[in-house]
């Protein structure tokens, strides 16, 4: 039995990024349909059980991200201190994190994730602007020249009954880019060879099947005096020898291996990360409640990444899943059971598996947590050299015009099957190409989670979970402006250039998405649209030894640079002289209104046509001088 539905848009996958994609699109009214194969949409927080937020740099973790996003991470605080009374400790923190983890500044167990995202959709949902078909994988689509026409899923629940959905726009927000072979569209798995990318850390010849390691997440809860020892996994012995099982603590070495509960301290006096607290979901010393006893985890570690062969096009891929399923199984028994304890002895048979927070009968996740899945070969394709600290001296990465977001994380490529190793490469604060969402053989189809156009190794920067976020978002707003714009400006193909990506730039900038790296400039300050106009045109651009704007300090501090940028745009044209000489006059002029002010006279005389088409000079000092008292009286 086949049901045909017609949408505006459809998402094929509920992955976190497809989630953004539909909000951005159905708060502009537009009818959607999402998939997914799993009971919830969400993917990393939700199905995969790893509501972790992976963001690494100072101070970008509390300022510098999308709305949309942040609204995600407040409403998950707000969950916990509205249902749960806080401690003292817990009450203290200005940005509360619910389970004081050592790699997160938001944490929360994957069932409230899934609560929360559901929340933010309800209004779209009871309005019928978004239908969601869990239980539903794509198994054919149908593809007209250059435009995407339907894709057919089947529904897990029910084998005999599929669903064909129609759409004048299609995202893919699975997992693992699961339309592109069903759409013919050139796609890369494993490790892609020097010759194609050119980067330095690439193999001679491709490896497909060097897929990086994957993991099934387990959620658990701290039980004092309980035990929930498990029964002894399968080839449990095997398991763990060839793994081989330890707690791998944060900083660890192997004079100093870590504690499970007590942070401790190497003799160099670097810090080892217990074990607990490493993906720590809830740490009971934040709750005065007895509601919230006890402390919970999700365990995500090197011990329970599976590093056999990888699912991804594989002829049986069930039972590769369930040896990773079975891996993460037996590492808990060893939790359970040898892992060495804190007061001596071995095992914690007082870890609870925690089905309620999965959707799962074991504590084990729904979705395996996915690094890396099929890339798109797409219109743009980053490589190492665009980011890594080795290549990219200036305070900034490669610079991209058509950015669609920003990313500040490390190159980080977990082992991969067929016994390649992992790797680590620190980066530069970098951005989202919009290139890298879009191919050049479709004009109606754009990437809404992390398999855009990214090489292996730049993938590891790019996976994280508020890149998926960005990438969605910028793809759900792609999508909506391309539908709009199509018939009026004869938009053909969603990788915009000239006016229309100027245009669709400033629309994301509006609804709170950065595009341009400044670490101080977040999305609610006044000067946030122009600053990234500016920025983003080579107008006014940001400082090329650090990321800060500055905006709060007085022009004076930045005259010279000012004088130049007035002077470029009269040599483009556009004369600004009025607006030079009222701000060289007054001195207490702040940097951040004149910038708000310039780009709001440039709206009434025009932008110069370099800086729509991005040729725009480069600035020949784009340093601010030191302030000299005597220059200013």
């Amino acid at each position: 039995m086949t049901e045909t539905l017609q949408a505006d848009v459809a998402i094929i996958g509920g992955g976190f990024g497809a989630v953004a994609a539909a909000l951005a699109l159905t708060d502009r009214g537009y009818q959607v349909v999402m998939t997914d194969e799993f009971h919830w949409i969400g993917g990393q927080v939700t199905s995969q059980a790893l509501c972790v937020l992976d963001e690494l740099y100072d101070p970008v973790g509390e300022t510098i991200m999308n709305a949309r996003y942040a609204e995600f991470r407040q409403r998950v605080r707000d969950h916990y201190r509205t249902k749960y009374r806080l401690s003292p400790l817990g009450a203290a923190q200005r940005h509360l994190c619910v389970g004081n983890a050592a790699c997160s500044p938001v944490t929360a167990e994957p069932h409230v994730a899934h609560a929360v995202l559901q929340d933010m959709l309800a209004d779209a949902i009871a309005q019928k602007r978004l239908t969601v078909f869990t239980r539903h994988v794509p198994i054919s689509a149908m593809r007209d020249g250059d435009r995407a026409v339907a894709v057919t899923c089947r529904d897990l629940d029910h084998p005999n009954q599929t669903r064909t959905f129609q759409a004048a726009f299609f995202l893919d927000g699975t997992e693992t880019g699961d339309t592109y072979p069903l759409l013919n569209l050139p796609h890369g798995l494993g490790s892609d060879p020097r010759w194609l990318t050119g980067e330095e850390h690439a193999p001679d010849e491709p490896l497909p099947d060097a897929v990086q390691s994957f993991t099934y997440c387990t959620v658990v809860e701290f039980v004092p005096g309980g035990d929930f020892t498990i029964p002894k996994p399968d080839n449990y012995e095997t398991l763990r020898d060839n793994q081989p099982f330890k707690l791998g603590n944060l900083g660890a070495t192997r004079s100093h291996p870590g504690k499970f509960f007590e942070l401790t301290f190497t003799d160099e006096g670097n810090r080892v990360v217990p074990f607990w607290l490493y993906r720590c979901l809830v740490d009971h010393r934040n709750f005065d409640d007895p509601a919230m006893p006890y402390s919970r985890a999700v365990l995500n570690v090197g011990s329970n990444d599976y590093k056999g062969e990888s699912f991804i096009d594989h002829d049986d891929p069930e039972s590769v899943l369930e040896a990773a399923r079975q891996l993460s199984r037996a590492y808990l028994y060893w939790l359970q059971t040898e892992a060495p304890r804190d007061d001596g002895g071995f095992g914690y048979p007082e870890l609870r598996p925690m089905p309620e927070a999965t959707g799962t009968p074991d504590g084990v996740a729904q979705a395996p947590y996915i690094r890396e899945g099929r890339r798109l070969r797409a219109c743009e394709t980053i490589v190492e050299e665009d980011l890594s600290t080795r290549d990219q001296h200036q305070a900034r990465a490669r610079q991209f015009t058509n950015s669609v977001g920003v990313g500040a994380y490390m190159i980080d490529i977990h082992n991969r099957s067929a016994g390649t190793k992992g790797m680590v490469q620190m980066t530069r604060p970098y951005q989202v190409p919009l290139g890298a969402l879009v191919s050049p053989e479709m004009n109606n189809f754009a990437v809404a989670n992390k398999g855009i156009g990214v090489t292996q190794i730049t993938n590891g920067a790019y996976r994280l979970h508020p890149l998926e976020w960005e990438i969605g978002e910028a793809a759900g707003e792609l999508a909506a402006y391309c539908l709009e714009h199509r018939i009026e400006d004869r938009i053909e193909h969603p990788n915009l250039t000239g006016q229309a990506l100027f245009d669709f730039q400033r629309r994301l900038l509006q609804q709170g998405v950065p595009l341009y790296w400044y670490e101080d400039l977040p999305p609610d300050d006044p000067a946030f649209e122009a600053a990234q106009l500016l920025a983003l045109t080579n107008i006014w651009p940001g400082h090329p030894d650090h990321l800060r704007f500055e905006g709060h300090q007085s022009i004076c501090r930045h005259r010279p640079m000012f004088l130049q940028v007035c002077q470029r745009l009269k040599d483009a044209g556009k004369d600004v002289t009025e607006l030079r000489d009222l701000h060289v006059i007054a001195h207490g002029s702040r940097k951040g209104d004149v910038v708000q002010q310039l780009a709001l006279y440039l709206d009434r005389i025009g932008w110069p046509d370099a800086a729509l088409t991005r040729t725009f000079p480069s600035c020949t000092d784009a340093q601010p001088q030191p302030l000299d008292p005597a220059r200013l009286w």
